[in-house]
C-alpha cells in the first residue's frame, strides 16, 4: 500500500464551461480538487472528495504520462478529441443520490453512444458506469429504482472505476481487453484498502452453485485478502494460465479468475522496471495496436506464456506479492 497519500481539499466553484458539462439538465453543486471535478446532484461528495486524489496518486505512480495529459490539456478520447476547452483537464466525477437523476444521465449516454437496449438495462441495473470517451464515470448512491436519495457506500466501486478508467484514458482505446481494465482497477482498489470488493459476478452464488465449501482464508471474497489467498491457491497449483486470464469474458468468469486478473496486474507493474514495460503496452494501445497475449509477451520480452507464468507463479509465491 501507499504509506503517505496527500489528502487535498476541494474547493466550490461556479460551474463554466470550460470543463464540459456532459449532463447540462442536471442541477449540479460543483467542487473541484487538483485533479478532479465533482458534480453532485441530491446527494454528497463521499467518496470522491475523501478518495480521488488517492486515486490519482496511484495512477500516476504506474502512468506518469497523465500528468501532463491533465495539466498541459493533452488528453484526447479514443476519437482524438479534447476533453477540456482549456488547461488544466480534470476527469469528471459524477455523485447521484436518487435513480431518476441517474436514469437521466444513462439516457443521454445512451443516445450520445449509440447504447443498445441490453447495454441501458445493464448499466440501470449496476447503478454505475463509466464513459466509454474516458472523461468521467457516474455512480448513483441510490436505489436506481427510486426518486428518492440515497447514500449508499460507492467508495470501492469508485476507486477501482475511476483507476480503470484513467488507464483506458491513457491507453486511448475502446477495446482493451477485460483482463487490463478490470486488473488496474483491481491494483488500485488494493493498494487503497488492501482488499478488492468490486465483483464483476456474485462470488459466494458461484461458490454454492459449485457445492464448494468456503473457509475463511481459502476463498476470494471481499473481505479477504486476495493476495493471501491466491498465495495459497498457487503454492497448491491450483493456477489459472496466462491465456485463461488474457481471455476472460465476464458472462464465463470465475472468483479465480478474477484472482489472478488481479495478480497479473500486480506483477506487470511490481517494479519501476515491470512499470516502464507497462507503459510500453499502454502506449501501444495508444497507438492503435489492439492488446492480445502476444503483444504482452513482445512488450515484457518473453518467448512464450511458459517463460512468463514461470516468474508471474514464482513472484506470487513470494513474500513481494502482498
Amino acid at each position: 500500500m501507499l504509506k503517505e497519500l496527500v489528502c487535498v481539499s476541494f474547493l466550490a466553484v461556479p460551474l463554466i464551461h470550460a470543463q464540459h458539462d456532459h449532463f447540462p439538465d442536471i442541477a449540479w453543486k460543483e467542487r473541484k480538487s487538483d485533479h478532479f471535478t465533482l458534480r453532485v446532484a441530491s446527494s454528497n461528495n463521499d467518496p470522491a472528495s475523501r478518495y480521488a486524489e488517492k486515486v490519482w496518486e496511484v495512477c500516476v505512480a504506474v502512468l506518469p504520462g497523465m500528468k501532463q495529459d491533465f495539466e498541459k490539456n493533452e488528453f484526447r478520447t479514443p476519437g482524438g478529441a479534447e476533453a477540456s476547452d482549456d488547461a488544466p483537464f480534470r476527469f469528471t466525477i459524477y455523485l447521484l443520490g436518487n435513480g431518476g437523476d441517474f436514469e437521466e444521465c444513462v439516457q443521454v449516454d445512451a443516445e450520445r453512444n449509440r447504447w443498445d437496449a441490453n447495454t441501458v438495462k445493464v448499466t440501470k441495473q449496476t447503478a454505475n458506469y463509466a464513459d466509454p470517451q474516458h472523461r468521467y464515470v457516474v455512480l448513483c448512491k441510490g436505489e436506481v429504482e427510486e426518486t428518492a436519495g440515497g447514500d449508499r457506500d460507492m467508495t470501492a466501486i469508485f476507486a477501482h472505476s475511476t483507476g480503470a478508467t484513467l488507464m483506458e484514458g491513457q491507453a486511448r482505446g475502446k477495446n482493451l481487453p477485460f483482463w487490463m481494465s478490470a486488473g488496474f482497477g483491481y491494483y488500485v482498489e488494493h493498494q487503497l484498502f488492501s482488499l478488492c470488493r468490486v465483483h464483476y459476478l456474485d462470488f459466494e452464488a458461484y461458490y454454492n452453485e459449485q457445492n464448494a465449501e468456503i473457509k475463511r482464508g481459502e476463498a476470494l471474497g471481499p473481505d479477504e485478502s486476495w493476495a493471501k489467498v491466491i498465495k495459497k491457491m498457487c503454492k497448491k497449483d491450483e493456477r489459472v494460465s496466462l491465456a485463461q486470464v488474457c481471455s476472460a469474458e465476464i458472462l464465463s468468469l470465475t472468483p479465480q479468475q478474477s484472482g489472478y486478473i488481479f495478480a497479473l496486474t500486480s506483477f506487470l507493474v511490481r517494479d519501476e522496471g515491470a512499470r516502464v514495460k507497462y507503459r510500453e503496452l499502454v502506449a501501444k494501445s495508444a497507438d492503435g495496436d489492439a492488446i492480445d497475449k502476444g503483444v504482452l509477451l513482445e512488450c515484457y520480452g518473453y518467448a512464450d506464456d511458459v517463460a512468463l507464468e514461470k516468474e508471474w507463479y514464482e513472484w506470487i509465491e513470494s513474500r513481494d506479492f502482498k
